[in-house]
């Protein structure tokens, strides 16, 4: 099969790989649809090839690290102790597997799993393999296109995930710095939940037009002046009651903190690659009395479906997110494109 694989530091090919098979508990997935991830481009771009022992524990490593982990398609083939799925079942699985029986898998969410689980790393290839299939897939409904899919099994549930882990409530303020893909989950997720003034920022005025589509009544341009103190404009010298940042840079954190309010809120769901650190000022407005909550991609089989009811029993549209459309052989232009941000890119669907 052709799959695309990280083979040097910023450098990916489609490689002809060996067809999988399912050990116990695994399912193997013919591939409808895949996409790049901004968290894609961290591994490729910024983390060091070792992520292969993270990615494949206690497993025969493969040459290169197998990309991808977005991802909908149809079973084809099932492993042992597999019973909640058959070949020919069409399915989206968690971007992070989790085993489903430690502790943090029980208590706190399948993403932060501490037996076994991982990355869903692969599934930009024909056929991808994922682990603890009965607790991280879910079947796709009808109503729920391939495009909604793709995005339930990453951004969208970790977009949501940073407006419901601030415990946002009806008509709350929300600032979102940052409108790529991640940032317009977050702005579509404040506004299904109900919240009140959303304010998109970022310096790409494409991005800060489509944030209009997904739920933004105010867009700051951050080449334009400092978006905080528009901020403070906006909400009368209080600040936001939620500040999401979602993009991953200690200047875009700083200025969530900044721009929260006394008491509020700030969700961080950027990935921090190349930063040791990240802080925050110690003076106000910005250190005391806020809480600082941070977001993996909530997970799960029930998480995959709770959002799959949502999407399509509700009047939500994401089908604006993708831009481009190409062919699996085309991988490293996609991924080349989606570096540049070139093109008003944000989301590429990817079809064998």
């Amino acid at each position: 099969m052709k799959a695309c694989i990280k083979t040097d530091q910023g450098k990916v090919e489609m490689l002809d790989m060996p067809m999988p098979e399912p050990g116990p508990g695994e399912i193997v997935v013919k591939t409808s649809m895949a996409t790049v991830c901004g968290s894609d481009m961290h591994f490729v771009d910024e983390f060091p090839t070792p992520v292969l022992e993270f990615a494949f524990p206690g497993s025969v490593k493969p040459e290169g690290l197998p990309m991808g982990h977005e991802a909908v398609g149809h079973v084809h083939a099932v492993g042992a102790g597999v019973t909640k799925f058959k070949e020919g079942d069409r399915i989206l699985s968690s971007c992070l597997v989790g085993c489903g029986t430690c502790h943090e898998c029980m208590s706190v969410d399948h993403s932060v799993c501490s037996g076994g689980g991982r990355v869903l790393f692969g599934c930009q290839a024909e056929y991808y393999v994922v682990p603890f299939a009965d607790q991280n897939v879910t079947k796709v409904p009808e109503a729920v296109s391939d495009e909604h899919a793709i995005l339930i099994s990453d951004i969208l549930s970790t977009g949501f995930g940073a407006i419901e882990r601030a415990e946002a409530g009806f008509g709350a303020s929300v600032a979102i710095f940052a409108q790529g893909p991640l940032g317009l989950m977050a702005t579509a997720g404040a506004r299904a939940r109900g919240c009140g003034m959303i304010i998109a920022v970022d310096a790409v005025p494409e991005r800060l037009e489509m944030s209009k589509k997904f739920g933004a009544n105010h867009v700051i341009n951050a080449k334009e002046g400092d978006p905080v103190q528009k901020i403070q404009e906006l909400t009368g010298g209080k600040g936001v009651d939620i500040a999401v940042e979602a993009v991953g840079t200690q200047p875009t954190f700083e200025a969530a903190t900044r721009a929260c309010r006394r008491g509020g809120v700030v969700s961080s769901i950027g990935v921090y690659g190349l930063l040791p650190a990240v802080s925050m000022p110690t003076l106000a407005p910005s250190f005391l009395h806020r809480k600082v909550v941070t977001t993996l991609c909530p997970s799960g089989s029930d998480r995959m479906e709770y959002l799959c009811n949502l999407v399509a029993n509700s009047n939500i549209d994401l089908s604006p997110l993708f831009t481009h459309r190409m062919k699996l052989d085309d991988m490293p232009k996609a991924y080349d494109l989606f570096r540049s941000k070139a093109e008003g890119v944000l989301k590429i669907a990817v079809t064998p």
